[in-house]
This record gives C-alpha cells, sequence and structure tokens, in this order.
C-alpha cells in the first residue's frame, strides 16, 4: 500500500507524465524552425530530407509539451498514422512514479496538427534587413581568390554558430568587386565579432562609421555600421625588408607575424605594437621567388646554381649560404640587387 492505494491505483492517480491532444505545431516553411514559448526554436545542421526535419520539429514540440510529473522518465515516440497536416504519434513513457513500486510503460496517443508562418528571422532576411556591413580590402593590392575563400568560411562558421542564439545572425547579402569583399549583416554584434576575428587574421587595419538611418517608434535615434578591414600589403610568402634585412613571411594571424631572414637564415616573429614593425617595407610577392638547380658546390669555392627558366647561371659565397645544398638539389630563391637569396 502507497498512501493508502494499491500499486495499479497509484499508479492511475499518479501518471509518469502529462500531455494533451490535440497539439498544435507551429512551423515556420523556410527553414523549419518551431514556434516554442518565448520565441522561434532553430533546427541546428538543417537536415534536407523532410521526414528528417518534421521528425526534428515533432521531438521539439513533444519535448516542451510532455509535462514529466516523476524523476528519471524516459520518452519514446513512434509515427501511427500520417495525414497531409496531421500526424498520430504514440507518446511511450517508462519509469516509476514511485520508487517503492516496479518500472512500468504508460502510453498516450497524441495528434500533432501541423500549421506553417515565417519565422522573425526569415522575415528579416526576406526584406533584406541589416544592422551591419562588413567591407574588406586589401592594402595596394587585390584580394586574392584564397583569402576571398578563407573569409567567407569565417564568415559561414562565425554566422552558423550563432544561429539560434542571435535572431538577427544572418548574412543577407555578399559580393566582390574590384575593390574587395562586401557583407551586409544581420546583427551588429555579429558582425563586429566576425571583424574582430579577421583583424586579428591578418593583422589588419581596422575602421568604423555610424550613419543615422532613422528613428524608431519611440522617437530613439537608429544607426547603422559599416566596418572596414583593410588587409596589409603583404601577405603569406611575399617578401619584407624588416630592419634593413630581407625576410620571407612564413606566417601571420594572432601570435603575430613569423619570418624568415634571408641574410641569416634565422626565424622571427613580430606584432604591430613591436618598434620593428614601423621598420617594414614590401619588397616583391611570392610568384616572384625563382627556381634554381645547384650545379657546383664545392669546398673553398662558390656554390654555382642555374635559374631553371633563363638558365641564367650565379655565384653564391659559402659563408651566405643558409641552407644545406648539394649538386643536382632544386632550390628556391630571390633576385635582390643582383644577389641571389636562397631560402627552405
Amino acid at each position: 500500500m502507497i498512501d493508502g492505494l494499491c500499486a495499479e491505483c497509484y499508479r492511475r492517480a499518479h501518471p509518469l507524465v502529462e500531455v494533451r491532444s490535440p497539439l498544435k505545431l507551429l512551423a515556420c516553411k523556410r527553414c523549419g524552425s518551431v514556434k516554442v514559448p518565448g520565441g522561434w526554436k532553430t533546427i541546428p545542421e538543417h537536415p534536407s530530407d523532410s521526414e528528417e526535419m518534421i521528425e526534428r520539429q515533432i521531438a521539439i514540440l513533444l519535448q516542451q509539451e510532455v509535462k514529466l510529473k516523476a524523476d528519471d522518465v524516459q520518452i519514446e515516440y513512434s509515427e501511427e498514422k500520417i495525414l497531409d497536416r496531421v500526424r498520430h504519434i504514440l507518446v511511450v513513457a517508462s519509469g516509476r512514479s514511485d520508487s517503492s513500486i516496479a518500472e512500468h510503460s504508460e502510453s498516450y496517443p497524441v495528434e500533432v496538427r501541423f500549421s506553417y508562418a515565417t519565422c522573425d528571422t526569415c522575415a528579416m532576411m526576406s526584406g533584406g534587413y541589416y544592422e551591419a556591413t562588413l567591407q574588406i580590402r586589401a592594402d595596394e593590392r587585390s584580394i586574392t581568390d584564397k583569402e576571398a575563400d578563407e573569409i567567407v568560411s569565417v564568415v559561414t562558421d562565425l554566422t552558423v554558430a550563432k544561429y539560434g542564439k542571435d535572431v538577427k545572425a544572418f548574412v543577407t547579402e555578399v559580393n566582390r568587386d574590384r575593390y574587395g569583399l562586401n557583407f551586409k549583416i544581420g546583427s551588429e554584434h555579429l558582425c563586429k565579432r566576425i571583424a574582430d576575428n579577421l583583424q586579428q587574421r591578418y593583422l589588419a587595419q581596422r575602421k568604423e562609421n555610424y550613419k543615422l538611418i532613422g528613428e524608431d517608434k519611440g522617437g530613439k535615434k537608429k544607426y547603422r555600421i559599416t566596418i572596414l578591414i583593410r588587409l596589409q600589403r603583404f601577405t603569406l610568402g611575399d617578401f619584407l625588408q624588416i630592419e634593413s634585412a630581407p625576410c620571407q613571411v612564413t606566417a601571420m594571424g594572432r601570435g603575430g607575424l613569423s619570418c624568415y631572414n634571408l641574410r641569416d637564415g634565422n626565424r622571427f616573429t613580430i606584432n604591430p605594437k613591436s618598434a620593428r614593425w614601423r621598420t617594414i617595407e614590401f619588397i616583391a610577392p611570392e610568384s616572384d621567388k625563382r627556381q634554381f638547380m645547384v650545379v657546383s658546390n664545392l669546398p673553398n669555392q662558390p656554390v654555382q646554381i642555374m635559374d631553371s627558366e633563363s638558365f641564367e647561371m650565379h655565384e653564391i659565397d659559402q659563408q651566405d649560404l643558409t641552407i644545406d645544398v648539394s649538386n643536382g638539389d632544386t632550390v628556391f630563391g630571390l633576385c635582390l640587387d643582383n644577389r641571389v637569396f636562397l631560402f627552405p
């Protein structure tokens, strides 16, 4: 006996769950989000299969509507009947309503009725809404295809990461012109987060500008921000002069600018706050590097190398070598002021 009831009567008086029927499921026709108390619940990793989408939508609805009346209750459901906009679901709850009685299962037939609308995010996207413009430019050069692909990937990843957490986490428009890349972004917060990432990744310069676009119903002024990210004149693999020494860029990112000194073979890292940064001068793009073949490398004699394209011969003193070479090796170098600097 439990509270004056036998186990069977106690289970009837104390069900494991409570769920009503029929249930109304309001979903976004475009993205599949489900309307829940307080807003719209997004579907992560949007499935391409419509049935899988419906299963996820029903799972979200039942998570909201099935009220647990006991601890450690397991919920499963299966479709009993499928109509056009109506699904008949059998919800099965397993557990125990009191620790002194055996575990049991309860079944509840539930009718789910589908209706469709447009969620807040899709409505704003359809209307071309945006709070911020992100412009990507490069100093005295065009943005490379590789850089463009990387930047689009960063914007995509950060937008997806905020999707479902920020109703304005979307990109309304992307275009590339002769000046660079342009993004119209729904959320100012998301735009600033993307700008932070790109600024650190490319050690870029940044400018922000606010423009008054009107007032809301309460008379509060509304502004739209434009963030300009200007990439450096140089990129990965390019050649620079730092404190009068020719160097090649080997890496760039949050840790700073990593370089290889062509003159002495040393590697070092600097950042925009260091004094050495102000001595940077652009020498040549990576495409200016040449391929050579080592023709002769004898002790106490200059190393002879031949340009693989023009077949022009060059000599390099042994003490000026920064890498180990042998006869027949293929090496790369940069011709600068009638001198060839070899590098790994």
